[in-house]
């Protein structure tokens, strides 16, 4: 499949409940083909493998990226990877550590040799395997931060980063500077805003909140991040998400996006 000359992908998390079934897939495609969308995230899609790829060749996306569960990797590696490769995906990320997650110290060092070793093991198939960040990981595990010691204590070569800009900022610490700290170890970053509401940190279209998105697409381009993927947990009270989804691509278009 022909890599589109594009920057902008989205990822399908955010429309979760719109990709339920192969028809509802099918008609999620579409609009966001008719967005302008040509390059796609996979995650929380629970279809068939080969289902899935033919509505994405039908529409001419491109996978950019896909998330797996730490349990998945456990339970069944060999066929993340044959599902992987159905799709010509050569980018996949951990969604999340789930309940494995901890900042004891000891514990976290194992588990953080546990996903450098996955690392491995998918550089020997041909993909590149990285770490989605939420907001946790910028809590202390020992002396150092837990994200700290995630890219610190794996390899640079095999263990990459998908820094999530939203969850950078509710966690304390600079989109902008977390980009750079993992410049050469990223291929992916997920774009997605935060904005105060009712006095709470809430997700938001790009472009719509308080993130210094200059700032965050200016580091992304002096690093090489090649995909910028939006997203957008759930939806904000005065659109559906589609539209949320619409305006984002719009929004980062208008900022110069290509």
């Amino acid at each position: 499949m022909t890599i589109p000359d594009t920057k902008i992908a989205v990822t399908l998390f955010n429309l979760r409940e719109h990709c339920r079934s192969e028809d509802d897939l099918d008609s999620t495609l579409k609009r966001l083909k008719d967005m302008g969308y040509r390059a796609i995230q996979i995650s929380a899609v629970a279809l068939d493998p080969r289902a899935v790829m033919e509505k994405v060749e039908k529409y001419g996306f491109y996978v950019c990226a896909s998330h797996e569960s730490l349990e998945g990797l456990r339970e069944d590696f060999d066929s993340v990877v044959e599902k992987l490769k159905i799709w010509n995906c050569d980018f996949t990320a951990l969604g999340s550590a789930g309940s494995s997650f901890t900042t004891e110290p000891e514990e976290a060092g194992r588990l953080i040799a546990e996903l450098d070793e996955y690392g491995r093991r998918f550089a020997s198939e041909g993909i590149r395997f990285g770490y989605h960040n939420h907001h946790w990981e910028f809590a202390r595990a020992g002396e150092s931060l837990f994200i700290e010691r995630l890219y610190k204590e794996t390899s640079r070569e095999t263990f990459h980063a998908e820094i999530d800009v939203h969850w950078v900022q509710r966690g304390g610490q600079s989109p902008q500077e977390w980009i750079r700290k993992t410049a050469g170890r990223m291929p992916v970053c997920h774009f997605k805003d935060f904005k105060i509401a009712g006095n709470e940190p809430r997700f938001c279209e790009v472009g719509e909140g308080n993130l210094d998105w200059e700032a965050i697409i200016r580091a992304c381009e002096e690093t090489g991040v090649r995909w910028y993927s939006v997203e957008q947990d759930d939806p904000v009270e005065e659109r559906d998400i589609f539209a949320s989804m619409e305006l984002s691509y719009n929004n980062l278009i208008k900022m110069g996006v290509k």
